[in-house]
């Protein structure tokens, strides 16, 4: 079986995506106001196009999503996103009187570039700030940080899952390099996400005040609860 597929990642991301583009073709009517080319009929290419994909090469591989390495590498990301959210909370509270220094350390440790997207579901994000949190934590941002009350053990339990995420690389890696492309498998599902992750950011900010519709657009949610 092909990398791609054999992935439990990827397995995941493209049903994630089945799901999603089913409740944005539902939802097309109204979602079509925010953007020109939405219409009944892209909605329903997508659709077939998810689908297609899906059928030619993951048919075989949904079991994946249901084995101890999936259950495990959920488990990090539920983890290190909880960890993340509480840190940037105590950074605010802490240092209310220091922006600068607040200012400084999201940009960092990547919360500015990383946070909105991961904290509205998307796992690549995700991935990609744990790498940039534990590159780029410094012992004295560290110890500056634990003074005002943060425990160590926070830090602990964020460089760790950033080390257990990296058993998954390889994974995270084919969803956004060509550099990794080995079969057409690869290339659709990178595409299909790309697409899919456009459509869950533009959603999520449509359906703010509404929590079921804007749920069914949170790309983490969706594929926890697949």
């Amino acid at each position: 079986m092909e990398t791609a597929t054999a992935c439990p990642t990827s397995t995941a991301t493209i049903l994630a995506c089945q799901k999603i583009a089913k409740s944005f073709k539902e939802n097309i009517y109204e979602l079509s106001s925010i953007r020109n080319e939405w219409d009944p009929e892209y909605a329903i290419s997508l659709n077939v196009w998810i689908n297609d994909t899906i059928e030619k090469y993951y048919a075989e591989s949904f079991d994946s999503i249901k084995d101890e390495k999936y259950r495990e590498w959920h488990e990090v990301l539920v983890a290190g996103l909880q960890s993340l959210k509480v840190l940037r909370a105590a950074l605010k509270v802490d240092f209310k009187k220091d922006k600068p220094f607040v200012k400084e350390v999201f940009k960092k440790l990547g919360y500015n570039d990383y946070f909105s997207d991961a904290k509205n579901g998307d796992h690549l994000s995700l991935y990609k700030f744990l790498v940039t949190f534990a590159e780029n934590l410094d012992e004295d941002t560290r110890k500056k940080i634990s003074d005002k009350g943060v425990p160590d053990s926070l830090f602990h339990k964020i460089l760790e899952t950033a080390r257990q995420i990296e058993d998954f690389k390889c994974c995270f890696e084919a969803l956004e390099s060509e550099n990794e492309l080995n079969t057409f498998a690869q290339k659709d599902v990178i595409e299909i996400y790309e697409i899919v992750r456009g459509i869950c950011r533009l959603a999520v900010a449509y359906y703010q005040f509404d929590p079921i519709k804007r749920d069914e657009f949170n790309f983490y949610k969706v594929m926890v609860n697949l």
